[in-house]
């Protein structure tokens, strides 16, 4: 009697049916993540004010298209990408806070999509996406960069997409799947520098796998891309717009690293949040017990080795190590961690009868992740409800000045102590720009602005008191002819008005030898014209 053969049946027409509430639901859950992520970017775009690295942006975008890329190596340190994209948007939409800012926004959207596709494919499961999405989706730091105008977040779309074509090549390598890293890699490197640390590893990864001529193709059109932008790095390196970076401890600006990825750039009493974020963290890396998925242990590796990179740029001299510049490694992390979880949380983990050691360490590790997405939402919504921890609004400031103008064809001397950038200030304030320092004629009016109240700590680039230092107004200012007519307070300014009892001429001098809580080397001097000519007496 011959040997007999089990048969699977044959698929039914009910078959794919069955498959498909699944589908559905996996596809209505990552629709759901973008939704709230988009909401979350989207929500109150116009609430803050320009802060100063965005100021330098809204300055740009208000030049043509050709001096603003003549700007760029002059005013920048970054390439040149986000700024093109920045100048076209504007056009279509504003060069207003909501208006600039909704370019991030939109790409930080976009970003939630792509960073849960990456880890799907990278970790051969729904699951993996749609955590690595959740995370995206609510993380403190891209929600605040997604409403900054400026290029961090389209670094993370990029760095994200070239992780996406990464696991493209890896599952199938051949000309197109390369050619979309190289395209992806490129677009990451002309739009920040620092994208360096996540291409190189990949690059050499993908060398190492696929040792192929097409591969080295791949690799030299990104490394043609990045000599094309060797001369304006140079001349950007050379104006020392980012040298204040390694005039600060590195021991700080590396210890920020891991807190900022978990809260973001402020959360209300953050050294117990941190504490709480780091707890979160442990459960979510206990539940990579046991771990066995290669491509998530190469995500893990390749991520860890772009961080020793950056270490490495700043021990040979190339120091511009903060948060915001190894933003590129966000995605990389997050898919690490979304593989690796997903890979060792078998379906029924946390419903099964029998909790056994392992089990619980597993079910802890998604207990991690849900308090992390949980603690993001709080975070952005303490950020949004908190003035102290968000940026600096000059636009109350600049309006009162507007209502306390002088009388049209009287010009106006403006000291900012402690602060050398007429920026945002001139973006809001008509006519508002550098004297010469030597002298001012028929100056009407003299306003003093002083920061009211500190910023939180010594090192910051965020909230409501960076690049600003608090400073006292003086009682009087010794400036012949003028008197002190009121104060006023906008926080966290606070504003004395000087008056003449006519227009008179001002020396540069004479406002430096007047000055006893601070010194014109510190402060911006500036000048306001007047808006018509005055009338001679008759």
């Amino acid at each position: 009697m011959p040997p007999t053969t089990s048969v699977s049946a044959p698929p039914t027409a009910a078959s794919p049916l069955r498959a498909q509430p699944g589908r559905r639901c996996s596809w209505g859950l990552l629709a759901l993540l973008i939704a709230v992520g988009g909401a979350l970017r989207f929500w109150s775009l116009g609430h803050q004010g320009f802060w100063y690295d965005e100021a330098d942006t809204a300055f740009l975008m208000r030049h043509s298209f050709g001096n603003m890329l003549g700007l760029l190596p002059h005013t920048e340190s970054t390439p040149p990408l986000y700024y093109e994209l920045a100048w076209g948007w504007t056009r279509l939409v504003s060069d207003h806070e909501a208006g600039l800012r909704a370019l991030s926004a939109l790409v930080g959207t976009l970003t939630v999509p792509v960073i849960a596709l990456a880890a799907r494919r990278l970790g051969g499961s729904v699951r993996a996406g749609l955590m690595a999405g959740a995370l995206a989706a609510v993380n403190p730091l891209l929600i605040w960069y997604s409403q900054e105008a400026r290029a961090y977040t389209l670094l993370v779309l990029f760095c994200a997409l070239a992780w996406l074509a990464f696991a493209a090549v890896l599952e199938r390598p051949g000309l197109r799947p390369l050619l979309a890293w190289a395209l992806c890699a490129a677009a990451a490197l002309c739009t920040h520098y620092y994208a360096v640390i996540v291409l190189i590893p990949q690059g050499l990864a993908l060398l190492w796998i696929h040792r192929r001529p097409v591969t080295l193709v791949a690799l030299g059109l990104v490394a043609a891309v990045g000599g094309a932008l060797l001369p304006m790095l140079i001349t950007q390196n050379g104006t020392g717009n980012a040298a204040w970076i390694h005039h600060r401890p590195l021991g700080l600006r590396v210890g920020q690293v891991l807190p900022q990825f978990l809260l973001g750039t402020g959360v209300p009493d953050p050294e117990t949040l941190k504490w709480v974020a780091f707890a979160l963290a442990l459960l979510l890396l206990g539940g990579l017990v046991r771990v066995r998925p290669p491509r998530g242990l190469l995500v893990a590796g390749l991520t860890l080795a772009g961080f020793l990179l950056a270490l490495l740029f700043t021990a040979v001299g190339f120091d511009s190590l903060i948060t915001r510049n190894v933003l590129g490694l966000w995605p990389g992390a997050a898919i690490a961690v979304a593989v690796g979880l997903s890979t060792n949380l078998p379906d029924g983990a946390l419903r099964t009868r029998a909790l056994t050691p392992v089990r619980l360490v597993k079910a802890g590790g998604a207990a991690g992740l849900a308090g992390l997405c949980t603690l993001g939402v709080l975070a952005v919504a303490a950020v949004h409800a908190t003035p102290a921890l968000q940026r600096p609004d000059w636009r109350p400031l600049a309006a009162m000045l507007a209502r306390r103008a002088p009388p049209p064809g009287e010009g106006r001397v403006i000291i900012i102590q402690r602060y050398r950038q007429s920026l945002p200030l001139a973006l809001y304030l008509p006519r508002l720009g550098y004297g010469n320092h030597l002298e001012y004629h028929n100056v009407g009016q003299i306003d003093v602005i002083a920061l009211s109240h500190a910023p939180r700590g010594n090192f910051c680039w965020w909230g409501a008191g960076c690049n600003l230092v608090a400073s006292q107004l003086q009682p009087r200012y010794a400036i012949p002819g003028f008197r002190i007519i009121g104060v006023w307070r906008r926080r966290p300014f606070t504003v004395a008005v000087l008056v003449p009892h006519h227009p008179q001429v001002v020396l540069g001098a004479t406002v430096a030898g007047a000055l006893t809580e601070t010194t014109l080397d510190h402060d911006a001097l500036l000048l306001q014209r007047g808006t018509a000519p005055r009338s001679p007496p008759a």
